[in-house]
């Protein structure tokens, strides 16, 4: 009976040990699953944008402390990175040694021939692969994502004519389309001398980033129908092979896309550069600023550098763009920057 107690008492002590292990082993499995759940969520509302809780007319605004910024635009959140070096901006790996080729494309939105000289030049423009060489002089390179809008573009072209300079202006598909006016707009913008770059049909991240991943063959079917739009208002002989990517060509490595080096032979293949920037007022990025805000984080990102491509916006709800510019120009202006344009 003794035996029996004492065998019973073994068997009693080891299943206790053996419980208290698997309580351990499950409690520390679902801290893992726990924590791993929190960080995947952390990294989905960055990187992911592409399920954006911010759309178009919906003016939340996420901010990351850090050098990576969670923007929002008018169309979709993009990502800026402030104080970006210059020599990143070249590093895209897809700058093309030939001046310039023709994006003909036609309505199924097929492959450019790259057969025709572009028209895309101005009084102004500089090869963008000699656009951050360093001359001893200080240039500005103005640049304007999202538009053409009715709203804020007829401001800031305004504004350009007034201190008698051009800017490059990085135009959406979409909002061409949106209307006469705003078709008559890019009219304007060209003939008034400034240049005119391809910033996508829709700036939809879900679909030009699929899972945080750039698709090369859908990314380019956007640029082709942009093209074909561009044509149809500025004519056949106009080309441009300036792209710059909704969020910038930085977030794409930035996630180290992994789609990006065919992505790379792509554009090299096409002819076209991928555009980024180096300063920016940051009118798309943290809380909403007004127009000193702007004009102080110019000040802020411009900072020593002698050439600066600034990104700015001009889509609607831009208004306190439009009201710093005069301001961005006087400063630039005083600080000895010559304005230019990119080709």
């Amino acid at each position: 009976m003794l035996n029996i107690f004492k065998f019973v008492k073994r068997t009693f002590t080891k299943l206790m040990e053996m419980l208290k292990f698997l309580v351990f082993s499950i409690i520390f499995l679902t801290l893992t699953l726990i924590l791993s759940t929190i960080i995947l969520i952390d990294r989905s509302t960055i990187s992911n944008n592409y399920d954006l809780n911010v759309k178009q007319s919906d003016f939340s605004y996420l901010y990351n402390e850090k050098n990576s910024i969670i923007t929002y635009e008018d169309n979709n959140t993009v990502f800026n990175f402030k104080y970006l070096e210059l020599s990143s901006i070249l590093s895209s790996k897809n700058t093309s040694n030939t001046t310039n080729a023709n994006t003909n494309s036609d309505e199924n939105n097929n492959p450019p021939t790259n057969d025709i000289f572009p028209i895309n030049l101005t009084k102004t423009s500089i090869r963008f692969e000699d656009a951050l060489s360093e001359d001893g002089k200080k240039t500005a390179y103005l640049t304007f994502d999202d538009g053409p809008s009715t709203t804020i573009t007829p401001k800031v072209l305004d504004t350009l004519k007034k201190y008698n300079i051009n800017a490059t202006f990085f135009l959406l598909g979409s909002n061409i389309q949106k209307n006469s006016q705003s078709r008559s707009l890019v009219s304007k913008i060209y003939s008034d001398g400034n240049a005119i770059g391809n910033h996508t049909y829709s700036h939809d991240l879900n679909k030009l980033y699929p899972s945080n991943k750039i698709d090369t063959d859908y990314f380019m079917s956007e640029v082709y129908r942009t093209n074909t739009i561009l044509k149809d208002i500025l004519g056949n002989n106009f080309n441009t092979r300036l792209i710059r990517l909704p969020g910038g060509y930085m977030s794409r490595s930035y996630y180290h896309d992994p789609n990006l080096p065919h992505f790379d032979q792509r554009l090299k293949q096409e002819k076209y550069l991928s555009v980024d920037w180096n300063a920016s007022d940051s009118d798309a990025e943290g809380k909403k600023k007004n127009s000193q805000e702007l004009l102080q984080m110019v000040k802020e990102s411009v900072a020593n550098k002698n050439k600066v491509i600034i990104l700015m916006h001009d889509t609607y709800g831009k208004e306190e763009t439009a009201k710093a510019l005069p301001s961005i120009i006087e400063y630039l202006s005083t600080q000895g920057y010559e304005f230019k344009t990119l080709e």
